[in-house]
């Protein structure tokens, strides 16, 4: 049946959908405590846990319109270069599926918040009482989670385009090959790039909690930080800024959305000039 679907528009896309959900029920079947524990971490009642993913999905709403203000008002008369210069435009409608993927990703997105919230009430490494705030638990804390976050996401990155992954996972989010609606061209990638997405940064405050501690104001900090540099790395605005080699610009990933097999980081443009991955920005024709 997958090879047969294969063969359709989307078809591989959806096939390698099918493989991670039949994982998902073979696991169920070997083990459903674990399946069910993975899926519901602080073990909510499902009215509980449907207000949890409405509050989720309201808060990430909110960063998105209070960022797309706040890029309107500050950045409306310097669009990206390339586009500015050329008219270029990327995918200027969404499908079925794009809508089927964020739908899943926002349900994805829940589930690895319970885990962070659980993480922070039982972990030692962990802090949340107001006493606890520490000099290292919080800004050092912050600035290596992007960083190691990155270290992580930018070799995964990487991986996500051999060929014999790209078709099936990753080539759905490069369909818009010029982003620009914010949080709908950012989330807007297969589920199973999404888990891959997660787990890099499960695993950075997994590391950083056991090098700095990490409070749970750290955490939140960084999760509208992380929301709102995602929402910008998929618009139109030439949005730059550097510190302490924390490179951000939206046309470094524009850049990868032009030509796909370079800057891979989201944040450390290092980690490119390492791998041999780095583009500077071309701004196209006059």
């Amino acid at each position: 049946m997958m090879i047969h679907l294969a063969q359709f528009r989307h078809g591989k896309s959806l096939a390698a959908l099918g493989a991670f959900g039949a994982a998902i029920l073979g696991a169920a079947v070997w083990d459903a405590s674990l399946v069910m524990w993975v899926l519901n971490p602080l073990d909510l009642p499902p009215s509980l846990w449907l207000v949890f993913y409405v509050a989720k999905c309201a808060g990430l709403a909110l960063v998105d319109a209070a960022v797309g203000a706040w890029l309107k008002q500050q950045y409306a008369d310097k669009p990206l270069p390339y586009r500015a210069k050329t008219g270029a435009v990327g995918l200027e409608n969404l499908e079925w599926i794009d809508y089927t993927y964020l739908t899943i990703n926002s349900i994805i997105e829940t589930i690895f918040t319970s885990h962070v919230v659980r993480l922070v009430i039982t972990s030692p490494h962990m802090a949340w009482r107001p006493a606890d705030i520490s000099l290292f638990n919080t800004l050092p804390a912050l600035y290596l989670i992007f960083a190691i976050d990155d270290l992580l996401y930018a070799p995964a990155h990487k991986l996500m385009h051999a060929p014999w992954f790209y078709p099936y996972v990753h080539k759905h989010h490069h369909r818009q090959n010029l982003p620009v609606r914010g949080y709908l061209d950012a989330g807007n990638e297969h589920p199973i790039e999404q888990v891959i997405g997660v787990t890099c940064l499960w695993l950075t405050l997994q590391l950083v909690s056991r090098l700095t501690s990490v409070h749970a104001l750290t955490i939140l900090v960084h999760f509208l930080l992380y929301a709102a540099l995602a929402l910008l790395n998929h618009t139109n605005y030439d949005v730059r800024f550097s510190f302490f080699g924390f490179e951000y610009a939206v046309g470094a990933h524009e850049t990868h959305h032009r030509y796909p097999q370079t800057n891979m980081a989201q944040y450390f443009m290092i980690w490119d000039k390492l791998m041999g991955t780095y583009k500077p920005y071309v701004e196209g024709r006059p």
